[in-house]
């Protein structure tokens, strides 16, 4: 949904009267963790959904842990930019619920397709589905959304604060 939120926020700063050059103004420290974490989540992601062990079982968890951790390194970085608080506490949400939970962010299967239930049960990807023993299922993927052409998802209090920093931080730049 970030990419999304992402557009949403560029057309709505247009239409305020924003500048998208304002973005090239934008200086963000630290900004090589961004693709370092992403690369620890596909990496993760795809060693998970071909089934394919990353050694002692501990690994897959920490590293997905870890990719989050960069991430607030990154937020904290750049502190000082709007959005980045709100932003930095969406990825501190998720990064929580994730290691408590194993690695795995718990999804409320009660909007899930089957195919999608059988394969969290089967341990495929980086997601688990929820049950009464999630810690803080609270912060677990458990909000339905759907919205007309992007679809149907299934997000986290954690995501939803990613998205409004996003928002914000694109809207803040573009309208000075």
């Amino acid at each position: 949904m970030l990419i999304e939120t992402v557009i949403l926020a560029i057309v709505v700063s247009l239409i305020e009267g924003g500048k998208i050059r304002r973005l090239g103004w934008l200086e963000l420290r630290g900004i090589w963790l961004i693709p370092s974490a992403w690369a620890i989540q596909i990496v993760v992601y795809w060693a998970a959904v071909k089934g394919m062990g990353m050694g002692p079982d501990w690994v897959s968890p920490v590293l997905d842990t870890a990719s989050y951790f960069l991430l607030l390194i990154f937020a904290g970085y750049n502190w000082y930019v709007a959005g980045m608080r709100i932003l930095a506490l969406g990825i501190f949400l998720n990064m929580l619920v994730i290691a408590l939970n194993g690695g795995v962010m718990p999804v409320d299967p009660l909007y899930l397709p089957e195919a999608s239930r059988q394969a969290l049960l089967a341990g495929q990807g980086t997601h688990g589905l929820l049950t009464p023993v999630t810690h803080l299922s609270l912060l677990a993927d458990r909000i339905y959304i759907s919205l007309a052409g992007f679809g149907e998802q299934i997000i986290s209090i954690g995501d939803i604060l990613i998205d409004a920093g996003s928002f914000l931080l694109v809207y803040k730049t573009m309208v000075r």
